[in-house]
This record gives C-alpha cells, sequence and structure tokens, in this order.
C-alpha cells in the first residue's frame, strides 16, 4: 500500500514559476501531484504549510566541510564516521539533500593531511561504505585533483575504474596564475592559515613554482576515463582564454569559480556550466579579490552557486538574491535544478515536478532571513525544526 502525504496551501516554487497556496502530493518516495489550489477535504497527515515557502531540495556540487569536520583543528582529527554523521544532520538543516563532499588530492609534499594521497583515498572509501546504509541525504564524492600532484593520477584513475567517484575536477593552484593571481593575498592567507612568517610563507611559494605538473596529455586520458564512466569533468579557477582552451581539449562539461567577467563570460559562451562560490554572492565579494558572484549573475554569466566552504550559504544566497529583485524560481534553480542538470541527475531529483523524489523543503521568514521548517529526503522527513514565534521558546 502506497504512502501518501500531501503538503498543503504553501507557496510552491516551480522552475518556471510560484503556485501560491498550492498542494503538492508525495507517493513513497516520489513527488505524485503538484497542482494549484487547495487540497479539497482535509486528509489525516496533512501538513500545513501555509505561509511557507516550498522549494525542491538542495544540490551541492562542492562542498569541503567534510574535511573541516574531520579536523575541526589543524592537530584534531576526528574518525570519518563520526565527522560523516554530524555533517549529515547540519546539512539536513540547511536544506542540503545531495551534496557532493570535495576531497582535494594534492599530494604527499603538501603539509595538510587531510589532502595527501593516501588520506583521500581512505575518505573516499569510507564514504562509500557509508553510502551502502540508508541515509537522511543523498551523498556523493568530487574528486578534486592537483595537477602538480604526479603520482595523484593513479590514485584517480582507480576511483575512476572502481566507480568510486561522483564528479572530477581538475585543479592548479600554482602561484601566480588562477585564484592567486595577486601573490600578495596567496601570502596573507598562507600566514594566517597556517601560522607561518612572510619569509616563510614567500620560500613555500617559490618552491611551489617549480613542482612538476602532470601532462595535458594524461589529463586528457583520464577526462576520457572520466566520461566513459559518465562522471561529470570540471575545471577550476579558469583565469584566461587559453586555460579554457585547454579546458575543451579535456572535454569539461563545468567550470567553477572563472576568475575575471570575461573568462566566465566566454566560458557560458561556450557552453560550460558556470559555478560561483555562494559565499561570494554574501559576501558581495571574493575572498581572493577576484570576480563577484553578484557582478556575474547580473551579466547573465552564472548557472548554478556551490557552498565551497560554507553550506548555511546556499539557501540564504536564494533569498538574499531575491531580496535584490531576482525571481524565486531564477535563485532557487541556481541551488536545485541547473546543479541537477550539470551534474547529470535531473532525472532524480533537483525540481518540483511529478515524478522526482521527494526532495522537499518548508522555508519560513524568520527576521527576514529564510530558515528551514521541515526538509523531506525520498520522501522521508529528515529535520523539523520551529522558527515561528508561536513555537519558539522564549529566551527569558
Amino acid at each position: 500500500m502506497k504512502r501518501t502525504q500531501r503538503i498543503c496551501g504553501g507557496n510552491i516554487v516551480t522552475p518556471d514559476g510560484v503556485i501560491r497556496g498550492g498542494t503538492l502530493t508525495i507517493e513513497d518516495d516520489a513527488i505524485a501531484e503538484v497542482r494549484s489550489g487547495p487540497a479539497g477535504q482535509a486528509q489525516p497527515g496533512d501538513i500545513d504549510a501555509s505561509g511557507l515557502w516550498v522549494l525542491p531540495g538542495m544540490i551541492d556540487s562542492h562542498s569541503d566541510a567534510i574535511e573541516h569536520e574531520i579536523f575541526p583543528r589543524p592537530t584534531s582529527c576526528l574518525p570519518m564516521d563520526i565527522s560523516f554523521y554530524e555533517l549529515e544532520r547540519k546539512l539536513a538543516g540547511q536544506g542540503v539533500t545531495t551534496i557532493y563532499h570535495s576531497f582535494s588530492l594534492w599530494g604527499d609534499n603538501r603539509s595538510n593531511e587531510a589532502r595527501k594521497n593516501a588520506s583521500v583515498r581512505e575518505y573516499v572509501r569510507n564514504i562509500r561504505e557509508l553510502k551502502r546504509e540508508k541515509h537522511m541525504l543523498r551523498h556523493n564524492v568530487h574528486v578534486r585533483f592537483e595537477m602538480t600532484n604526479v603520482p595523484g593520477a593513479a590514485y584517480v584513475e582507480r576511483f575512476l575504474t572502481d566507480g568510486d567517484i561522483d564528479q572530477l575536477s581538475f585543479m592548479d593552484h600554482t602561484p601566480g596564475q588562477g585564484q592567486y593571481r595577486q601573490p600578495d593575498v596567496q601570502v596573507k592567507y598562507i600566514m594566517e592559515k597556517q601560522n607561518k612568517t612572510e619569509a616563510e610563507v614567500l620560500r613555500q611559494l617559490e618552491e611551489r613554482k617549480n613542482f612538476p605538473k602532470v601532462d595535458q596529455d594524461e589529463l586528457i586520458r583520464l577526462a576520457a576515463l572520466a566520461r566513459a564512466q559518465g562522471i561529470p569533468l570540471a575545471s577550476h579557477d579558469d583565469d584566461t582564454l587559453e586555460k579554457l582552451d585547454r579546458v575543451g581539449e579535456w572535454g569539461a562539461t563545468i567550470s567553477e569559480f572563472p576568475i575575471t567577467m570575461e573568462v566566465a563570460a566566454e566560458a557560458k559562451r561556450r557552453g560550460l556550466h558556470v559555478v560561483m562560490g555562494a559565499p561570494n554572492v554574501l559576501l558581495g565579494r571574493s575572498h581572493s579579490n577576484n570576480l563577484s558572484a553578484l557582478e556575474a549573475i547580473q551579466a547573465g554569466v552564472v548557472d548554478m552557486l556551490c557552498s565551497d566552504y560554507y553550506p548555511p550559504s546556499l539557501l540564504q544566497s536564494v533569498f538574499l538574491l531575491h531580496g535584490l529583485g531576482y525571481d524565486l524560481p531564477y535563485a532557487v534553480n541556481l541551488v536545485s535544478r541547473n546543479p541537477a542538470i550539470a551534474l547529470g541527475i535531473d532525472g532524480l531529483t533537483g525540481s518540483l515536478e511529478a515524478g522526482k523524489a521527494a526532495d522537499i523543503l518548508l522555508v519560513g521568514l524568520h527576521r527576514g532571513r529564510p530558515m528551514t521548517e521541515k526538509v523531506f529526503a525520498g520522501g522521508n522527513l529528515v529535520c523539523q525544526m520551529a522558527y515561528r514565534p508561536s513555537m519558539a521558546v522564549s529566551s527569558k
């Protein structure tokens, strides 16, 4: 017998518009119907969403949050299972129903233990094992391959052939280009992050400039293997049109964090899905003094937002954009439908349409800020919180 639930009276955000006071019906784990108007005679189990926004669950294509959960301090390493479950609870409350955990495969010549080859291999294996159980969210793996990690190419190949990852990106953090075209920004960042002197950082960066890189033919081979496995490939920090030419040789379909408006516009013209960081939207600027996400959105060159390093930024960015005058369906698509299309999962999730997975958010406004009140993943209520005054505990 089918399990039926109805969400009644909410403002349902579809890919193309808003159904005010509509009804959404869930049967088992999928959306059965989205309709305008009242639900008719009340049924046991109906959910009153009056005054709330009904949104699709958000899809985060690039999140470093799991790394920060494992290493809350540089010298404090927590077990993966604890980190995984604690992060899952946070993500559910933030409205993320599909997460791509991003692991940086930087190599063994770096001090960050979480980004060494053997560590990433272990993390990917752990996620694979944990995914076999039932969870609150949809968990996927995004491996970010640093081009100066020559031995890492063998790890990437194994991940692909074993079917262990769901997204791959190629990145190059060699000083003087990409994200850190302005050397002083990178120097300041490393000094603060690693508690080093300016002289120590300058020596470190000089060494990095001389690191060998995986050659283009090897990257093309790995890219072809990813395509054969149906794994989306992304570029990272594209800063020149020449870099986009190399991206084209890889056959990448996603451009993460283009550095300039010129490059972002050209990436869009070439048919790449352009990704910007939601924290950039909230801050109104790039923390690396690169392209402003708000300016790129205004120019119409952004397809999707990711949380990068701060998952709460996704929902907050949607409503910030709406407050700036953007249609809510447009803003919602940036964190749901568009990522689903780019990642090849739009047949499963990403929008409130009949036949799609019942990944659904009920969102209210609390002091003008969006807050999740109910979160469904696959038709299951995985999170419920109270932010309306009548439901809140007084602080007195």
